[in-house]
């Protein structure tokens, strides 16, 4: 275990990796990916050209989702602007806006949404609607004020509050998913070259002859990377907590066991992969295949597992990240009790042990 811990400190770009790496990710992965839209260009026919249709326009442009870019004077122009793409939505208001709001007779406007990106489409045709919605209350509203009638146009009002993201903000859901990205995606791939440098030198054959177990050798392999890696990981926990402003709520000493298991986990796949090949550069490109891309989409890490299909929820559970994210946001965000994350706590520590004892086996049987 010495000899390994000596090894990482005089490799440098082992330590550049190790210690630079996920706070990369880290930021990248915050800064990078949103859901959110904002200031989408649009572009406008104001055929009308009234008060009313002005007053509209104005509501679309004062959202914070929607800017208008483009002005039109043809309609023709509303299907270029969306095939080349410069505007994600075209909205057209037609001659008589005004004039049928007037006579009380249903007045319309055409909207045109680029479908190329359907959750862009999905979310550019409900906030339309909701500014549509608005905007028809408060006009009703003032028409009933000049007839002089008291009328409540909205009946039921629905009031919401948001529990452990109070404010919605994005930050809040990408970052606890890009610090258990930043495990999954990294630790495995950095770990998998540990055995590959062994067999490519030939010293793997030394162990082979010595009295160490197998358990024993894959221990002391582990064992400075699961240390070194948990230290620089825990780190960035409390630098994305405090960075990103993220509202922790609870336990950081059960946050670090955590952080730990999965790193074991982690270290443990990445010995595993180091296993099936021969070479550092076959095991880096297996690291990445088996374990960054999947992350992105099976570790609950970004992307809610819970809407996919059943099938793939089953086979997300082959990546410890899961796990992880599921025990991280209960401590940061919500600061829960035990019982609210054990299936969690008990499948990630199930899963260290499997993960272990597959590698011993492998090491045993002397199939590396």
């Amino acid at each position: 275990m010495k000899a390994e811990f000596l090894h990482i400190i005089r490799d440098p770009v082992s330590l550049i990796i190790a210690l630079g790496m996920p706070i990369f990710m880290l930021f990248m992965v915050a800064y990078t990916i949103t859901f959110e839209l904002k200031e989408l260009p649009i572009a406008v026919f104001d055929m009308d050209n009234t008060t009313d249709s002005k007053s509209y326009l104005e509501n679309v442009d004062n959202s914070s989702y929607f800017k208008i870019q483009y002005r039109m004077t043809d309609y023709n122009q509303a299907q270029e602007l969306l095939r080349t793409g410069k505007a994600r939505c075209s909205i057209i208001i037609p001659s008589g806006f005004s004039r049928d709001i007037k006579e009380n007779l249903p007045a319309k406007i055409q909207t045109m949404v680029d479908g190329s990106d359907t959750n862009t489409a999905y979310f550019i045709i409900n906030y339309l609607s909701a500014i549509n919605a608005t905007h028809s209350v408060k006009m009703a509203t003032d028409y009933c004020n000049k007839a002089g009638l008291k009328i409540d146009l909205e009946p039921v009002t629905l009031s919401g509050r948001t529990w452990y993201n109070q404010s919605l903000r994005e930050f809040t859901f990408t970052v606890t998913g890009a610090l258990s990205l930043s495990i999954l995606g990294f630790v495995p791939i950095l770990s998998a070259l540990a055995i590959v440098s062994e067999k490519e030198s030939g010293s793997i054959q030394q162990i082979f002859a010595s009295p160490l177990l197998s358990h024993e050798y894959i221990a002391g392999k582990m064992s400075p990377y699961v240390i070194m890696l948990t230290l620089d990981f825990i780190l960035v926990n409390i630098l994305g907590i405090w960075w990103f402003d993220l509202p922790f709520r609870g336990n950081f000493l059960i946050l670090s066991i955590a952080t730990f298991f999965m790193v074991f986990a982690c270290v443990a796949i990445g010995f595993f992969i180091s296993t099936l090949t021969k070479s550092q550069l076959t095991a880096m490109l297996l690291g990445i295949v088996f374990t960054l891309m999947p992350a992105f989409i099976f570790a609950d890490t970004l992307v809610p597992v819970d809407n996919s299909p059943k099938g793939f929820q089953v086979y997300s559970c082959v990546f410890p990240g899961r796990f992880y994210t599921g025990i991280l946001r209960a401590q940061v965000l919500k600061g829960t009790g035990f019982m609210s994350y054990w299936q969690d706590a008990v499948s990630l520590l199930v899963y260290c042990i499997a993960i272990f004892s597959l590698c011993a086996v492998i090491v045993r049987k002397k199939q590396i």
